[in-house]
């Protein structure tokens, strides 16, 4: 959020002892490396514009809420790959030479991990949280895993084997991996459920936010102009 929460809804959701900052509706983003904040996400795009133009971990969250089942204990969370955990250096190569140009140079530096991209680091924090929930159900065989990621990415084979030799080579890990092609996201998001998507191509999400939470990430070449916001679902 931009701004921090009043202090009647911090207690209403029990957050009284938690941190709260207030900074008269200007984007609090600066504050991240001080209080070791992995990621900032804002309603205002030019909020987070500004926060990924400094270097920062930040989304522009998209659409209408969405209402919560309270039923539902699990948390998922979804990533596109290009331009979102790593750079959009290989999707440059795609807009300049087209597919066939992509896949060639995916091919071809297939061992050669890609550079680290605006949430890559958030994935290795939510890592932490997994491998957390594993020790626990080692100790307790009646654990259930609640923390579940996957990446939802446009790549298809044979270009996916840099993808996942990427992941490796940084020593992140996900659940669950979708290289679709061009299969339309949308229809994926409506069975997996996530809780949150991240991708930063706003035509992908303007399917996605239909059903999903989705967040974009204008990072990298294709987001340098600011485009429109998606409208509301």
């Amino acid at each position: 959020m931009s701004q921090g929460p009043t202090g009647g809804t911090a207690v209403h959701y029990e957050l009284a002892d938690r941190l709260v900052i207030f900074t008269q509706g200007r984007s609090p983003h600066r504050f991240m490396p001080a209080l070791n904040m992995s990621l900032f996400l804002s309603a205002h795009e030019g909020d987070v514009r500004e926060a990924v133009a400094a270097g920062l971990p930040a989304g522009h969250v998209l659409g209408a809420p969405y209402e919560d089942d309270a039923d539902d204990h699990d948390l998922r969370i979804s990533f596109d790959f290009d331009g979102v955990l790593a750079t959009d250096a290989s999707e440059q190569v795609f807009q300049e030479g087209g597919i066939e140009k992509f896949r060639a140079h995916e091919v071809a530096n297939a061992a050669v991990p890609h550079d680290a991209g605006p949430l890559r680091d958030f994935l290795a924090n939510v890592n932490r949280i997994q491998q957390r929930e594993e020790q626990e159900r080692r100790k307790d065989p009646d654990y259930r895993i609640r923390l579940h990621v996957s990446i939802v990415t446009a790549r298809n084979a044979p270009a996916h084997e840099r993808a996942v030799q990427s992941l490796k080579g940084w020593g992140v890990t996900v659940n669950d991996a979708f290289f679709l092609g061009g299969i339309d996201k949308g229809r994926i998001m409506g069975i997996l459920k996530p809780h949150i998507f991240f991708d930063d191509q706003q035509g992908h999400l303007a399917s996605t936010s239909r059903t999903t939470p989705s967040v974009h990430v204008p990072f990298g070449k294709l987001n340098e102009s600011a485009a429109p916001a998606v409208p509301d679902a």
